[in-house]
């Protein structure tokens, strides 16, 4: 009896297992290129300028690729194409060590692998568990962002581990490879699983028709850029307005990112506890603002409280926006569709941001002008979320 019981408890752990090890391998594998900037330079012998673009083109990828995941997923299985992502990231990774192209085309080639695991991981948490996948999801999140921190946090250290930067790069192989042969075993075991039929129309953009899955859109990708923003440019705010040594900003940032590890353990499960979360919304944004109008208007006073509360706002924003996705939606092929629709225009807006902050700050020659546009962004993301957030579904037809 005893036997049995572990058993069906096994079996029942087992896929959320498997898609939180995909989930570790999400973020560590580009994450790690910024700090190693440098040392790749040196040893392509090309400008770090020219390497920057690297970290620009993840964003990119997420953006383009991620409309077709829903369409793979309908073609071969939802877990099958989380495996085929799975596969490509391996595949990235290998190629990056061949030299200058191989590390361009290795990161587009491993983003977009990621882009369509990034997209179907909450349509696979759904066709595994239902209407209790919210937990998945919040555990696979937290899985994300525990990985982008290790990818930074760890980027010297297996640099130096490997001998060379490119060899530091080549270890994320390790957990790309473990996340492929958990995910292998239950698509297998899964086979000829599909999301269920719906009445959709063919149209990938017919989702976008539907006021509520706009929403849930814009929501998407209005956080993903303050969480962008607040990562490329958060330490050089500390820098300049409030003292921070370079040493101390960057490690601020570090514990920032940190943040929505526990956020995206903690926010999905108790979000789905009620019809709306209207009231999440306003869990998210408001630390956020407060961040930055103390960024704006007392930057010296609290600048550690300022960063956390800003890791805080973002961090928990995430998850919402992934909740948002299941608890709008009817089924795991809707949940493909608007998982794809709001990571695709999502990270595509993401990837404006810092780019928009930065060119501001140029310009103006300081950073109160970007710090107001964060926060007017703000405004209109919490806005636009509080509309995603009322109890109401998106239409049978998108």
């Amino acid at each position: 009896m005893r036997t049995t019981r572990a058993r069906r408890r096994w079996v029942a752990v087992a896929p959320a297992a498997v898609l939180v090890l995909v989930a570790l391998s999400l973020r560590g594998p580009f994450s790690a290129v910024g700090p190693l900037l440098g040392e790749l330079s040196d040893e392509l012998s090309v400008s770090t300028a020219a390497l920057a673009v690297v970290t620009s083109l993840p964003l990119l990828c997420f953006g383009l690729v991620s409309p077709l995941a829903p369409a793979v997923a309908a073609r071969i299985g939802v877990h099958r194409a989380v495996l085929v992502g799975m596969v490509l990231s391996a595949a990235g990774v290998l190629l990056r060590q061949a030299g200058t192209i191989g590390l361009f085309a290795g990161t587009v080639v491993l983003t977009g692998g990621i882009a369509l695991a990034n997209v179907l991981i909450p349509a696979a948490a759904r066709a595994e568990y239902g209407g209790r996948s919210a937990v998945v999801v919040g555990m696979t999140t937290a899985s994300m962002a525990a990985s982008a921190s290790a990818g930074a946090g760890l980027a010297q250290p297996l640099a130096s581990l490997g001998g060379s930067a490119r060899a530091g790069l080549l270890l994320w192989l390790v957990p790309v490879l473990v996340a492929l042969l958990g995910i292998a075993v239950l698509a297998r075991a899964r086979r000829g699983v599909r999301p269920p039929e719906s009445s959709a129309p063919e149209s990938r953009t017919a989702i976008l028709r539907d006021r509520v899955a706009l929403a849930v859109t814009l929501y998407f990708g209005l956080q993903a850029l303050s969480f962008y923003a607040m990562l490329t440019w958060l330490a050089d705010v500390l820098e300049s307005e409030a003292g921070t040594s370079p040493v101390a900003a960057g490690g601020l940032v570090a514990v920032a990112t940190v943040l929505g590890a526990p956020a995206a353990l903690v926010v999905p499960p108790l979000a789905i506890r009620r019809k709306s979360q209207v009231p999440w919304i306003a869990v998210a944004s408001v630390p956020t603002a407060v961040a930055i109008l103390g960024l704006l208007l007392a930057p010296q006073a609290a600048p550690v409280l300022w960063a956390l509360l800003y890791g805080f706002g973002t961090g928990a924003s995430f998850p919402l926006a992934l909740t948002l996705v299941l608890q709008r939606t009817r089924d795991a092929a809707q949940t493909g569709r608007l998982s794809a629709s709001a990571q695709s225009l999502g990270y595509l807006v993401a990837a404006t941001g810092p780019l928009a902050v930065g060119v501001l700050h140029d310009v103006t020659d300081g950073w109160t002008p970007a710090l107001l546009l964060l926060l007017a962004i703000l405004v209109v993301q919490t806005v636009v979320g509080l509309a995603a957030a009322r109890p109401r579904l998106v239409s049978a037809a998108a």
